[in-house]
């Protein structure tokens, strides 16, 4: 078994058209984003260099640009498994990703509502694409 590296993200807030009734899709919603993501070490991690790890960054721009970018979603279900499949997208290095969403606005403060998911990469698909990434992007 490889070693492995957890790289986390937390409570980042991502502004989204959200909700199931209409009304609520209507307006942009605060929830916060966590991620827990399963990465392959690196072969020399003492290398400081950014072709040895994930660029969190991308995460960052897909949360604030490109999630809402694909339109009004009706669940916070949905919200996390398309963040889970772009993460999962970014390197066959990444063995899981764990993601959760919390939701303040449904409920009264300090109470949300949350779901969390967990995604593993299709080891046919990391075998493929290790030389690549090993190779940076």
């Amino acid at each position: 078994m490889a070693d492995t590296q957890t790289i986390s993200l937390s409570d980042i807030p991502v502004r989204l058209a959200l909700g199931v009734p209409e009304a609520e899709r209507a307006r942009l919603q605060d929830v916060l984003v966590s991620l827990s993501l399963t990465v392959e070490a690196p072969p020399s991690p003492t290398r400081d260099d950014l072709a040895q790890t994930i660029d969190y960054d991308a995460i960052i721009h897909f949360l604030h640009d490109g999630l809402p970018a694909e339109g009004p979603i009706q669940l916070i279900e949905t919200v996390a498994d398309r963040i889970a499949a772009f993460v999962l997208s970014l390197s066959a290095r990444i063995e899981a990703v764990e993601v959760r969403v919390k939701k303040p606005s449904v409920l009264a403060a300090p109470a949300m509502v949350s779901v969390s998911l967990t995604r593993h990469a299709d080891p046919a698909r990391r075998r493929q694409g290790l030389s690549i990434a090993e190779g940076g992007r």
